[in-house]
């Protein structure tokens, strides 16, 4: 039996812990697996029948994993996105209500300020990864859940026809164990076994009136197995494998959480209950439903949005108002949303790519506009999209698809540009190339910026330097990648000369852009080019935009960091995108892995 512990408890003994191992900050801890002695059942926030044992610390990434399976090390938790999906998705199984949905993201966003998962990068803090690595769980997360578990089950039972609804409009113990059998299911993503239902049985202290419901669905809601993702495999007597296949409902919740964010519907949960998932058939024939589905499309831009960093995009209306910025913007007046109208209009192409069965390759030279906003379609010089049909082409030769896209290479509230962080963004998040740390302690003081000078002229002097620690990696390597989109000025639109100016917005002269770089990627000889279009047809030619889609795609999928032992899938799935496959087939290329299907025989 999973004994009980009240969630408080079982919680801040996570803080404790961790605060043990060393780390005394008051936001992060560790995720427990702990196992207490039986205690009664409390009213509020009542028991917990679903701790584990064993103290662990939680860690960024694995670091080991078995060949041909997935490693299993701590149990994973939800991602916020996650738990505002599965709470919303459960809620529904219990009572129709439409306005629900927008009551439960106002009480986990800014109620109970569920805080945001870290950006975890395996490689560098410095930049963004994905939040499905971050394995913490925070002290705001402890006092968010115990929130929302109150406030949510008082909002679903918030009337006794609101509660009979929930329990089934009927009374009696039999009454009782199927509403407790029903909503565990479902929220747990797995049956609840007889000890369980008497836990809860006991928290109802056997009745099915409003005040009992509600205390049976706040202790679901608290409850660790309703935020953990808890894998320990089938049970098998073969032991000559180190991997061992997952249940068909830990199988269930690993393809809904991935393809989804969320859990799994109840079509997905019957093929798990009756163990006809863990047919190949069925499950492919699963993996194809749940991938035409639109969650699986939300699912897509999800990944894209981190892969493609677009949250580094800062709102581009900061400086509206500043004489410079003012003098260099004109006419155009970046809004308060400019900024995720830009990043939206990147996710729409990926959208639009993936439901036409288009390429990966389709998502870096597609041509097409998908502003719905005339403040973006005014930078793109293109009329507004409606969201449907045919959208239209850029009308500007310098605009050859994703390089170019303003979610991309904009930089916000500037008015000039920052080249630098434009080549960071193409070799370190869509190539994949190996750059050294910065030189911290390089001042690089004596470069002399007091001529007219364009950005390109005076990020050469600062970061190219002879005999300074900047030169080697900027002059070969970094720079010529920033240097070749200075078409394009912080705002994203197309130039052929840069003005500089003074604090007050005056012009100090005008000068021509000069975009001519000798570039390089890893595996192939340096390159002259000195258009977008050039840089495009050279990253498409190295391969290494498929190569770094397929790393990524694999530590978005298992929410870990990639190691040796992962190079055969991740191989798989560059072969299959540098062969065209559709971004449909290629996002559910991992889940029909055994890898994915499978987890490391506990030690």
């Amino acid at each position: 039996m999973r004994h009980p512990l009240k969630l408080c408890g079982w919680l801040m003994l996570a803080a404790a812990l961790h605060a043990c191992n060393g780390n005394d900050s008051q936001e992060s801890t560790s995720t427990p697996n702990t196992r207490a002695p039986d205690a009664a059942p409390t009213v509020g926030i009542p028991t917990d029948p679903h701790a584990q044992s064993a103290p662990v610390r939680a860690t960024a990434a694995a670091t080991t994993s078995a060949p041909g399976c997935f490693s299993a090390v701590l149990p994973r938790r939800l991602t916020r996105t996650q738990y505002l999906n599965v709470l919303t998705d459960w809620s529904a199984s219990l009572i129709t209500d439409s306005a629900l949905p927008a009551r439960i993201r106002t009480l986990v966003l800014d109620t109970a300020q569920f805080p945001l998962d870290a950006s975890i990068n395996p490689e560098t803090a410095r930049h963004q990864g994905y939040y499905r690595l971050d394995p913490t769980v925070t002290t705001r997360q402890v006092t968010g859940i115990h929130s929302v578990a109150q406030a949510l089950a008082a909002d679903l039972a918030s009337t006794d026809q609101r509660a009979a609804t929930i329990v089934g409009n009927c009374t009696g113990d039999a009454c009782l164990t199927n509403f407790i059998r029903r909503a565990g299911r479902t929220l747990f993503r797995q049956p609840l076994t007889d000890a369980e239902v008497a836990v809860y049985k006991k928290v109802a202290n056997g009745a099915t009136d409003r005040a009992a419901v509600t205390k049976v669905l706040a202790t679901m809601i608290a409850s660790p197995q309703s935020y953990f993702v808890l894998e320990r495999g089938a049970t098998t007597t073969d032991t000559s494998s180190a991997c061992v296949p997952l249940s068909a409902h830990e199988l269930a919740t690993r393809l809904s959480l991935h393809l989804w964010d969320t859990l799994p519907d109840a079509t997905l949960a019957a093929a798990a209950d009756n163990g006809t998932l863990l047919q190949p058939s069925v499950y492919q024939q699963q993996v194809t439903r749940l991938m035409g589905d639109a969650r699986a499309d939300a699912a897509l831009r999800s990944f894209f949005r981190q892969w493609l960093r677009l949250d580094d995009l800062v709102p581009m209306n900061g400086k509206v108002g500043n004489a410079k910025f003012d003098a260099f913007a004109g006419s155009y007046k970046p809004l308060a949303t400019t900024r995720d109208a830009a990043i939206d209009e990147v996710l729409d192409m990926v959208s639009y790519v993936a439901s036409r069965n288009g390429s990966l390759q389709q998502v870096l030279t597609d041509r097409h506009s998908f502003a719905k906003t005339a403040d973006i379609a005014t930078l793109y010089k293109t009329t507004v999209w409606n969201g449907t049909g045919t959208p239209p082409t850029f009308t500007e030769a310098d605009r050859v698809g994703l390089l170019t896209r303003v979610g991309v290479l904009a930089n916000g509230s500037s008015d000039t540009t920052l080249p630098i962080q434009r080549g960071a963004k193409v070799l370190s998040a869509l190539t994949c190339q190996s750059l050294p740390p910065p030189a911290m302690n390089q001042t690089n003081a004596a470069a002399d910026l007091t001529p007219v000078l364009t950005t390109r002229e005076r990020t050469e002097r600062i970061t190219e330097m002879p005999n300074t620690a900047c030169v080697a990696c900027h002059k070969t390597s970094l720079n010529p990648w920033g240097f070749v989109f200075e078409r394009f000025d912080s705002l994203g639109r197309v130039r052929a000369s840069e003005v500089v100016r003074d604090d007050a917005g005056a012009s100090r002269g005008e000068k021509p852009i000069d975009t001519a770089v000798v570039a390089l990627l890893d595996g192939m000889t340096e390159r002259s080019i000195s258009t977008a279009a050039q840089a495009q047809q050279y990253v498409l030619d190295s391969g290494a935009f498929e190569g770094c889609f397929a790393r990524n795609y694999f530590r978005y999928a298992f929410g870990r960091a990639d190691t040796a032992n992962d190079a055969s899938v991740i191989d798989t799935v560059r072969l299959q995108a540098a062969n065209g496959a559709n971004l449909r087939s290629l996002f559910a290329s991992i889940v029909t892995r055994d890898e994915f299907k499978s987890i490391q025989r506990p030690q």
